[in-house]
Parts: C-alpha cells; sequence; structure tokens
C-alpha cells in the first residue's frame, strides 16, 4: 500500500547506511518499522485499506482447514502478503501474493474461483481489482515450475516477455518481462515463507522423509536468490526488495549449506561449558550467509551469557535489521513473531547490562520497550530446587 512505501524507503536508506557499522549510530531501536508493527499487532487495514473484505474471505474459505508445510493454506497466503507488503510491493502485487492460489495453479489443485469462466473471474476481480486479478490469473494458469527453470538456467527474463501453455488447454498464455519479475518476487516471497528442513530432505532424494522432521532451515535460498537477482535485472520492478542486498548478490549452495549447519550444529549442542565453540560456529554461519538472522539472535543470547553486553547489543541488532527485511523467519521452530520479540528483548536487556541466570528469571524475561519495565525481574525463584524441610512442614 502506498503509505508503506512512503515511509519504509527512507527507513532502508537510513538503515541500509548504518549497515556497514555495528552499533547502529543514531537508530531508535526501542521502535519497530512502521510495516512491521503493524504486521505484529495485526493492523492488517494499515497493510491494506480493504484488508477488512479481503482477509474474511479467505478465512471463510477452505484455506485455513488445508495443510499447507509447516501450518495451513490460509496462514500461508497471509504471510506472503505481510512479506511483499514489508517489501513495498504494489498493492497488486500484494494481493498477488494474497490470491496467488484463488485459481489453484500449477503447484497446488485447490482453488476459491472458478479461472476458466468469465463469472468467475469477475468475481475476483470485483475483490481485488483487475490489475492484480491479471496477475493471478496468469500466475495459476502458466506451468511455474517452467518459469522458475528458465530463470534459473538462463539467468535472464527475454526483454519481450515468453509465451506459456497454459497448463489445463494448452493455449498460449503471454507474460511481459515486468509479469515474470513480478512473478519471481512472489516466488521469492513464497519459497522463503513455507520452506524448511523436510523438503530440503525430499530435495534430496529423500522422498520418504518423516513430515515434520526436526524442522533444520531450509537449503533452498541459494535458488531463491538466483531468482531475486533475476527478478531485478530483468524483470522491470517498480519496487526491488530489500532481501539479498536489494537483489544484487546471490548465495552460493556451499555456503548455504555449511550456514545451515553450523547454525544447526550450535543450536543442538546447548551451551553447558562451550561457549566460545558455539559464538565461534554462529560468527561463521553469519559470514557465510549473511541473510538469515537467526545465528545473530542466538549468538545475542550467549553473549549475554557472558555479560558481554556491547557485543551482544550489536548481535541483536543485526538480527533485527535481517528480521526486518525478509519479515519472515528462516528457523521456523518459532514464528516471526517470537523471534522479533525474543531479540527485541536481549536488546533491551543489553542495555540494563542485566541477564538472568535462574529458571524463574528466564521466565520473567518479556519486556521489549523501557517502557514495559514495571519491575526487576524474579531472579530468585527457581523451579529447579527442593523446597525445605522446614518450608515442607509448613
Amino acid at each position: 500500500s502506498s503509505w508503506s512505501v512512503d515511509i519504509l524507503c527512507s527507513f532502508w536508506e537510513g538503515r541500509r547506511a548504518k549497515m556497514s557499522g555495528s552499533s547502529g549510530g543514531d537508530e531508535d531501536w526501542s521502535k519497530m518499522p512502521p510495516v512491521i508493527h503493524a504486521m505484529i499487532h495485526e493492523d492488517e487495514i494499515a497493510l491494506d485499506p480493504d484488508a477488512d473484505s479481503l482477509l474474511p474471505i479467505l478465512r471463510k474459505s477452505a484455506a485455513p482447514e488445508i495443510w499447507h508445510k509447516h501450518g495451513h493454506f490460509y496462514s500461508h497466503l497471509h504471510d506472503v502478503w505481510h512479506m511483499l507488503c514489508a517489501w513495498k510491493q504494489p498493492q497488486a502485487v500484494c494481493r498477488l501474493g494474497l490470491f496467488h492460489s484463488a485459481y489453484s495453479n500449477s503447484f497446488v489443485s485447490m482453488n476459491l474461483y472458478n479461472p476458466d469462466t468469465p463469472a468467475g473471474r469477475a468475481e475476483l476481480r470485483d475483490v481485488i481489482g483487475a490489475a492484480a486479478e491479471e496477475f493471478v490469473w496468469k500466475f495459476c494458469v502458466i506451468n511455474r515450475q517452467e518459469m522458475e527453470q528458465d530463470a534459473l538456467n538462463t539467468g535472464k527474463i527475454p526483454a519481450e516477455g515468453k509465451d506459456f501453455a497454459h497448463i489445463r488447454t494448452g493455449e498460449a498464455v503471454h507474460c511481459s518481462a515486468a509479469e515474470i519479475g513480478v512473478f519471481l518476487v512472489e516466488t521469492t516471497a513464497d519459497y522463503q515463507d513455507q520452506s524448511f528442513g523436510w523438503q530440503s530432505e525430499m530435495e534430496a532424494g529423500h522422498t520418504d522423509a518423516i513430515w515434520p522432521g526436526l524442522f533444520k532451515p531450509t537449503l533452498r535460498m541459494s535458488k531463491v536468490s538466483k531468482m531475486a537477482v533475476v527478478a531485478k535485472e530483468y524483470g522491470q520492478l517498480e519496487v526491488v526488495p530489500p532481501v539479498f542486498n536489494n537483489c544484487s548478490t546471490i548465495l552460493t549452495e556451499q555456503h548455504e549449506l555449511e550456514a545451515r549447519d553450523l547454525y544447526w550444529s550450535a543450536v543442538s549442542e546447548g551451551s553447558g561449558g562451550k561457549q566460545d565453540d558455539l559464538i565461534a560456529k554462529l560468527t561463521r554461519a553469519s559470514e557465510l550467509n549473511p541473510f538469515v538472522a537467526e545465528p545473530h539472535a542466538v549468538r545475542a543470547q550467549l553473549l549475554m551469557q557472558r555479560g558481554e553486553w556491547s557485543r551482544a547489543a550489536d548481535a541483536a541488532k543485526s538480527g533485527l535489521r535481517s528480521f526486518y527485511e525478509w519479515a519472515t523467519q528462516w528457523d521456523n521452530r518459532m514464528p516471526f513473531t517470537a523471534w522479533v520479540s525474543w531479540t527485541r528483548c536481549i536488546l533491551l536487556q543489553s542495555s540494563f547490562q542485566e541477564w538472568p541466570s535462574t529458571h524463574g528469571g528466564m521466565e520473567s524475561l518479556g519486556a521489549v520497550h523501557p517502557s514495559q519495565k514495571f519491575r526487576k525481574l524474579n531472579d530468585g525463584r527457581s523451579f529447579g530446587e527442593k523446597p525445605k524441610a522446614e518450608e515442607v512442614e509448613k
């Protein structure tokens, strides 16, 4: 929507200008970017003025019942829409994300509207507008796999666009270079929202992988980065998403794998006496894959445990930068809102130079802004201690 484009342009310019510095300059880290604030507070009208009519249509459909990767289909459509809004995409592109399977498509079989009749298309057009409906229809009737492979294999989009065969009728459907660029941006958000280690296991040939598996992060980011670069270079985008350095950098498959494995090793081992090793692994993971937030967030917690307040704050800020750019999480064991809140909590505690060392103290964490800190942490409470004999007698 238009308000987020205007506000976030200046936000991203200021944030990127400080990317090379560790402390974040004079930025007010106690506040979130407006679009992220709207997402977390579920202020959908701030993202699209017609959200109160668009979202109920999806909620009343079968979408909330349909299984989809690590949730249900409604949450996937909704969260892809959120990401495109955070990337300042034009309203029609954001609405494509929200309804990108409304007509079924080459990847999924369910549909909400009939794409093969004028009445069916008119029904959706009345809901989301002509430009968005045209995007949705073409996205749903072309072979998405062919579109993706063309971009990945050639590294470009033909300037004249391309004709795709309609997946049901075989008739030619022409997509302009700009339309293919939009579809690649939507696909970038689509993959990042829904992908985790289970799909990567199957793509490696283990088609009998048990869902949901261990929930390792995805290994699709290299592929996604290539599509994002093609979209920027050849897709005539109105607005370039901020991810992958403004869609200018390709993450190699080797770096993605090494970073994922280092991160997973660190979060699987636990901290017990090995903090130096874990911090080193997480630091290296961030060097190999600088486009994910979670290694910074986990490193920030370890640094807090050591009382290294300034380094912890820098790590938390680096994590928040990435979370705010992507508007989604990479480690799907926890949702985006939880990751953002946890990282903001760490950052706040670093300003107080305080980190609890007991179970009760950890569970009393939660504040993410100085105004929310009503009293000291309950560091004296611990469920791990057995009651004293005199307390039992009482």
